[in-house]
């Protein structure tokens, strides 16, 4: 059965926030997580317009999950490869413990002291993110207060006393210049943190560039 719950409905019922008046980028967000086919929707035809609900409550979990998520690595591909890579959520899972455990705020983000830890430690153990949702460390979801391409991750790295070192890779990244970024992430030492989280976040972009551009080769030949 169709929820009947649209994707702006589902993030006011989890996070009580109106995506209409505070927050068009994490509908915007949310959205970019239907087109890669993180969170199922169902399609249905009306009168003057169609509407798109989630298809079923469990997406509910989903959404929460990868909202979460995306608020400290700000990129929805990273995200779902999360959901779906344990080795992947394993590595992931060691930079969230730096950059959360015995914080209270990060970025100027306000953290929930109370669940900061159980979200990291249920982060790292094996529930699923599918269907089983983590708990929320934020007073405010970063996407809400930082506002558009800006996650915890990118924000402390811009703010971190590695700024002479990152700055121009973030720029690249931000730009989508991944090939620039990788080659000035090359001499950076992954034990800064933020930078490995980066340096994978950078291969991923360019290995689903490197794929689309096969497939258009293949196309081409056809």
């Amino acid at each position: 059965m169709v929820s009947g719950i649209t994707v702006p409905d589902a993030i006011y019922k989890l996070f009580g926030i109106s995506v209409a008046t505070e927050s068009i980028f994490l509908k915007n967000k949310a959205n970019s997580f239907v087109r890669n086919q993180l969170i199922q929707t169902v399609r249905e035809e009306g009168v003057q317009r169609a509407k798109v609900y989630i298809k079923d409550l469990s997406q509910l979990d989903v959404l929460h999950n990868a909202l979460l998520l995306d608020a400290i690595f700000s990129d929805t591909q990273v995200v779902k490869r999360i959901f779906d890579d344990r080795g992947y959520r394993n590595e992931c899972s060691k930079t969230i413990e730096k950059l959360l455990c015995g914080n209270n705020n990060i970025s100027g983000i306000a953290l929930q002291s109370n669940q900061v830890q159980i979200f990291i430690d249920t982060f790292a153990s094996d529930v699923d993110l599918y269907k089983t949702r983590l708990p929320n460390p934020f007073s405010t979801l970063p996407q809400v207060a930082l506002g558009d391409n800006t996650g915890i991750l990118h924000a402390l790295l811009i703010n971190s006393s590695t700024l002479t070192s990152t700055d121009s890779i973030l720029m690249a990244y931000l730009q989508r210049d991944f090939i620039k970024a990788k080659q000035l992430c090359e001499y950076l030492d992954d034990s800064v943190l933020g930078i490995k989280a980066l340096k994978q976040s950078i291969e991923i972009e360019l290995q689903q560039a490197n794929e689309f551009d096969d497939l258009l080769d293949q196309m081409k030949k056809m």
